[in-house]
């Protein structure tokens, strides 16, 4: 039912922008992004496809109109139809105590590995618990934001994603973030935050908790709850921290999962990660204290400009425990990596992942190397 209703909504809120884009005129930005991956696997003891894959291939158009008015259209062409559709909002950035109002479909308030974009993120995949609870997916629904000197707050309620049929009706939930920054300069940020979010299930009452081991290349799952019966709801949480200063940064996560469900013992499952990283050009990881989320690196002597841009080495460790009274395994994975910034626009990326993962009492070792290369525009 909220999905049917911010279509209607944001289909009247566009062609409203349509007529006062014709008295107010404003030039729109088109930009997107194009990344390609490749990956290699070593196991014995299970088998995955290396391979390579357009990973995205995406086009925006943003703009504003009649001063407090904005909108934004994004489209992956790696999906079809409305599986392709990313962001499609319209906002209003004109209440005072408010950054803005949006409605339709947009990045729900999640975690800050999720909620940064994936042109920013230091590794090629994010870590296991962003990828098995996906706190900030993309969904049809109604948020507001808000910052001050010091902190960031965000909220929302949410339907399904554009992408989702109706032949079952809609689950729905409400989420939050919140962000306290203490410090807040160029090169030295701190950023302690909170996040949670309840959501219902759709009609069929059926979820489902799984990770790939930190590579979309393969779709094996090394971890699976199977499909989860009988949800009444289920409560995602988690605590986030990161500290950049100068060349050097620290970010870690916990995240966890609550599953109510009727007639069975409830289901508990969490992970955490730690990131360490350091600029070897001296340059500083980016920072959005409006949105509370890691942003654009601009290298010092971009390639070409008497320089060779900038370099940045990191590792990560990060666990997934979806073992409770339905055994879905546990996983540990171990990731360097490497990036080479040429300019702010473009980035290429080599991770090597050392990943143990054990389900039912079956241990499974793999070795992944994976590289990357993208432009944004």
């Amino acid at each position: 039912m909220l999905q049917r209703f911010c279509f209607a909504v944001l289909f009247c809120l566009s062609l409203v922008s349509i007529s006062a884009a014709q008295t107010t005129p404003e030039m729109p930005q088109v930009g997107g992004r194009i990344i390609y991956d490749i990956a290699v696997f070593d196991s014995d003891d299970v088998e995955l496809n290396n391979g390579g894959e357009i990973r995205y291939a995406r086009l925006y158009v943003k703009g504003k109109f009649d001063g407090d008015w904005f909108y934004k259209l994004q489209y992956d062409f790696k999906g079809s139809g409305a599986e392709g559709l990313r962001d499609a909002y319209v906002g209003y950035s004109g209440v005072s105590f408010l950054d803005s109002i949006r409605i339709g479909n947009f990045t729900e308030y999640g975690c800050l590995e999720d909620t940064t974009s994936s042109k920013n993120i230091m590794f090629m995949s994010r870590s296991l618990p962003a990828l098995a609870f996906i706190p900030a997916t993309r969904r049809l629904g109604v948020g507001v934001d808000a910052h001050g000197d010091v902190w960031y707050a965000g909220a929302g309620v949410f339907g399904e994603g554009a992408e989702i049929d109706h032949s079952e009706e809609d689950g729905h939930g409400i989420s939050a973030r919140y962000v306290w920054i203490p410090l807040s300069k160029k090169r030295n940020t701190v950023h302690i935050g909170a996040w949670s979010q309840f959501r219902t299930p759709r009609g069929d009452d059926v979820i489902r908790y799984r990770a790939r081991p930190e590579s979309h290349i393969d779709s094996t799952r090394l971890q699976d709850t199977g499909l989860i019966s009988n949800v009444n709801h289920t409560v995602a949480y988690g605590m986030e921290a990161a500290w950049i200063i100068g060349s050097a940064s620290l970010q870690g996560e916990y995240m966890a999962a609550i599953v109510d469900r009727d007639g069975f013992s409830t289901e508990n499952y969490d992970g955490s990660y730690v990131t360490a990283s350091w600029f070897l050009t001296g340059e500083s990881l980016g920072y959005n204290s409006e949105g509370a989320y890691l942003s654009r690196v601009t290298p010092l002597k971009p390639l070409g400009d008497k320089g060779y841009g900038a370099v940045s080495v990191a590792c990560r460790y990060s666990t997934l425990s979806l073992n409770d009274h339905i055994p879905g395994g546990e996983m540990e994975n171990v990731t360097l990596g490497v990036n080479w910034y040429p300019s702010s626009r473009v980035r290429f990326m080599l991770n090597y992942g050392k990943v143990q993962a054990t389900k039912e009492g079956v241990d499974t070792d793999v070795d992944i190397v994976q590289a990357r290369a993208q432009i944004d525009f």
